[in-house]
């Protein structure tokens, strides 16, 4: 991982599972008071023939997923370049992402990791981890308690 998780991580797990000819995701989760969020998916035993051709995480405005779209591109020269998806066992996609990459001005606030595999000519085993970090709600009272006058904290 290019940065260090904060005490206050957030760790989702796509259990190793056989993506042979569909998909699989990480189910929504929110990013509201998160500063960035990574996904690790590391391939395991893999049929020679099929690639990852899918590894994406998208956005949604609800933990339903309510108008999905992509965050990151799985496309041939995207960001998940499809000309050189991997496709042995032990190779692996880091994807990082900040909250400020999101839509947020048409309230997207939630994200997912979306993997698949078109093709089934065998065993396409994945496991993959998407993690929240950069946690950034504050401290209730940091500098001491509130005292009329002279320690004073305002909140919405």
């Amino acid at each position: 991982m290019s940065q260090r998780l904060s005490e206050h991580a957030a760790f989702t797990l796509v259990e190793t599972t056989d993506i042979g000819g569909t998909n699989v995701t990480s189910g929504w989760v929110s990013m509201k008071n998160f500063a960035r969020a990574m996904a690790y998916v590391e391939i395991g035993t893999w049929n020679a023939t099929d690639d990852l051709d899918e590894c994406r995480i998208e956005q949604g405005i609800t933990s339903a997923g309510t108008s999905a779209k992509d965050l990151t591109q799985d496309a041939a020269g995207g960001d998940y370049d499809t000309d050189n998806p991997v496709d042995a066992d032990g190779d692996f996609v880091i994807i990082e992402i900040r909250a400020e990459d999101m839509d947020v001005d048409l309230l997207f606030d939630h994200i997912r990791l979306y993997l698949a595999e078109g093709g089934n000519t065998g065993v396409d085993n994945v496991t993959a981890l998407l993690i929240r970090y950069g946690y950034a709600y504050p401290q209730k009272q940091v500098n001491g308690a509130a005292v009329t006058g002279s320690k004073v904290y305002v909140q919405p």
